[in-house]
């Protein structure tokens, strides 16, 4: 599903486009369209079997009803209910898919109120009015917002789930630089990301350097056809588009530093931000007036084309541009679909090929201690991977969660020892993401070396029949 999602992005961001800009701006849709398809955040974001797509979907409808509101308001009009409700549908369920959904909604609110001010100060509209106007928007979101939270609070969704991002444990530097250079690679990544996860160094320093390069001359495109659409044509649906992009930045780096939770750290976070990159970045490339999209009847010259010899010249100046886009993007993408970038953190099929490779007689105990969510995803992954490629071990795997409230709780070791003086034979015990004193003396502790897996540390003992 998350791919589904993923994939309906694309011709969506399309669609919205052509709403928000009209019809006449295909050049602007299509960029917007090529971008959002060979995004390699966006195909990274698609392939984790998470709910981010979904709440992508609907932030792009979202912002793409914030822009189009822009027509009306400054007509002093009323918002059509249609759109209305379109609006409030769009951040209700964007809220429910991820509550971080609220913090481009507070951003686009922001953006909204400082330009509706800066354009009632210049006689362009009356404020009060394109406030009654957005009153339902208002409400309805604040009443879905609220409901979310009191079901949130009562049944405790996604307890414990974000405690790895708090600040702890981390030096000065790393609380003060990481924000927001995270954000800024994160940034990158939606537009470029070459092998930046390999074990060559030489691949890894070669591949950052052509990352910025690309980024180096990509920007200032994009940033030319921006200035283009706010000083040139004064566009106030590019004006807000920005603003609420700088907006957003402003409340993760406040939430990071105000709150001690660091919630760029994770990659996955920054969902929020993708579907305005990519309608910002479609704007600048389609609105900037250096850029000649070439149609696709020009692209098969006339006999007079072929006699004055010029042909050949316009179409590289129109067609370089969105090659090397193009280019780039499908070098990026094969990045991530190889596992050489975004590498994927847990790697269950490493796991049991290991246990494959050390085949016992005994019944093989899978162990954790559990806090949260994320330990019986672990364990659902290992699962899951052995019906589908490994039949031979499921009669022998059994799984085992120790309950834990804090780290290196006594509790869990002890609950473990219990549960072995019951075994009703050996047991061929595997310690994974285990945060428990190891003590066990009735167990033989395995010395061979052990393979680094990604998601899954592990240690192994061969416990007899007690």
């Amino acid at each position: 599903m998350p791919v589904v999602f993923g994939t309906l992005a694309v011709p969506l961001g399309y669609g919205c486009a052509k709403w928000i800009w009209g019809k006449d701006e295909e050049k602007l849709a299509q960029f917007t369209a090529l971008l959002m398809a060979i995004s390699p955040y966006g195909i990274f974001i698609s392939q984790e079997a998470r709910h981010y797509t979904f709440a992508i979907i609907w932030g792009l409808i979202s912002i793409a009803c914030c822009l189009k509101s822009l027509s009306y308001l400054l007509k002093n009009q009323r918002l059509p209910v249609s759109l209305t409700i379109i609006w409030i549908l769009a951040n209700a369920i964007g809220i429910s898919a991820h509550f971080f959904a609220v913090l481009p909604m507070v951003a686009q609110a922001l953006a909204l109120a400082l330009w509706l001010g800066v354009w009632h100060r210049q006689g362009k509209i009356n404020f009060l009015l394109a406030l009654k106007s957005l009153l339902p928007v208002i409400l309805g979101t604040a009443a879905a917002s609220l409901s979310w939270v009191v079901i949130i609070s009562q049944r405790e969704f996604g307890h414990g789930m974000t405690e790895w991002i708090q600040f702890t444990n981390m030096s000065w530097v790393d609380t003060l630089l990481g924000p927001p250079a995270q954000l800024a690679a994160a940034g990158i990544t939606m537009f470029c990301l070459l092998p930046v996860e390999s074990e060559n160094v030489w691949i890894v320093l070669l591949s950052g350097l052509g990352m910025l390069a690309y980024f180096i001359w990509l920007t200032p495109v994009v940033w030319q056809g921006l200035g283009y659409g706010i000083k040139t044509q004064k566009d106030p649906r590019v004006m807000v588009l920005v603003t609420t992009f700088i907006f957003l930045i402003v409340i993760y780096l406040t939430i990071s530093y105000g709150a001690g939770l660091d919630i760029t750290r994770g990659a996955r976070y920054s969902f929020n931000f993708w579907s305005l990159l990519m309608l910002m970045a479609g704007v600048g490339l389609g609105k900037n007036p250096q850029v000649n999209y070439p149609r696709s009847r020009d692209l098969v010259p006339s006999l007079d084309q072929w006699r004055q010899l010029n042909w050949w010249q316009r179409s590289r100046r129109d067609l370089y541009l969105p090659m090397i886009i193009l280019s780039i993007g499908i070098l990026s993408a094969v990045t991530v679909t190889h596992n050489l970038a975004y590498r994927k953190y847990y790697r269950p099929d490493k796991f049991l090929t290991l246990l494959a490779e050390n085949p016992v007689s005994e019944t093989r105990w899978i162990v954790t201690t559990h806090k949260s969510l994320v330990q019986v995803g672990e364990l659902l992954g290992i699962a899951w991977e052995a019906q589908r490629h490994f039949p031979e071990l499921v009669p022998q795997l059994r799984f085992v969660f120790l309950p834990q409230e804090k780290l290196q709780d006594p509790a869990a070791t002890k609950q473990l020892h219990d549960l072995l003086k019951q075994a009703e034979q050996p047991v061929d015990l595997w310690l994974v993401n285990y945060f428990a004193p190891l003590d066990f003396p009735d167990c033989r502790i395995d010395q061979s070396p052990k393979e680094n897996i990604f998601g899954y540390p592990y240690q192994r003992f061969n416990c007899p029949l007690n």
